[in-house]
């Protein structure tokens, strides 16, 4: 008998993966950031995932027998199950709470809850990240729903069945006032031009219809505070 709870996380960033693993949470995101002879200097974001889900996408049920502890009794850190379509193939119901990690391996847990729309404020431009499979940076006048269910929608060129991404806090009126007494302003966002930003934050408040620009093709994630 074992003395270690098998568990199943899936690695939302910096890579994406399914993995089984002996460790508890906290000490599953610790080993992840810092404990690993693999160099990673970086935030880390992965959710703990029903071990009851299946999924034919997944040989879960080998990868979980193979998941023992070592010679010498210790827990089986990480066993991948999958690295590909890892996120299209997970039911939101089978995916628990999401625990993010900083470079000297903190691990914060995030309780999943239900999303209230009453939070959302209408016509509000918001600075969204997408993290996984996608990675754009982007400025929506969507609330956090809208902008999903825009982003996985049949047909989209530009989404994807499933998508994981957050907001990033930006003062935009404040930002956008600053802007224009200060052509020499600091990027807010790290590798986003201010002109660029400027120029996108402006067209969406000039269009009274729904919209989202991009404005950034690659991930600031691991640069934002």
């Amino acid at each position: 008998m074992s003395d270690y709870k098998k568990h199943l996380y899936a690695i939302m960033h910096p890579n994406r993966a399914l993995v089984a693993s002996q460790l508890e949470p906290m000490e599953f995101g610790r080993q992840y950031s810092v404990g690993t002879k693999r160099y990673y200097q970086g935030k880390i974001l992965f959710v703990e995932v029903d071990p009851e889900y299946r999924n034919d996408h997944f040989a879960i049920d080998k990868f979980l027998e193979e998941t023992v502890e070592h010679e010498d009794g210790s827990p089986k850190r990480t066993k991948i199950i999958s690295s590909y379509r890892v996120l299209e193939h997970l039911d939101l119901a089978a995916m628990g709470d999401l625990y993010a990690v900083t470079v000297q391996g903190q691990t914060l847990q995030l309780s999943k809850t239900e999303y209230d729309p009453g939070e959302a404020k209408a016509g509000k431009i918001r600075i969204i990240q997408e993290i996984n499979p996608l990675q754009l940076l982007v400025a929506t006048t969507s609330d956090h729903k809208s902008f999903g269910a825009q982003m996985t929608a049949a047909g989209n060129p530009k989404g994807a069945p499933k998508l994981f991404y957050t907001e990033i806090a930006l003062d935009v009126d404040g930002f956008l006032k600053e802007w224009e007494q200060n052509p020499f302003l600091p990027p807010p966002i790290p590798g986003v031009h201010p002109q660029k930003l400027s120029s996108a934050l402006t067209y969406l408040k000039e269009n009274s219809e729904p919209s989202t620009a991009t404005i950034g093709l690659a991930s600031v994630l691991d640069q934002v505070v």
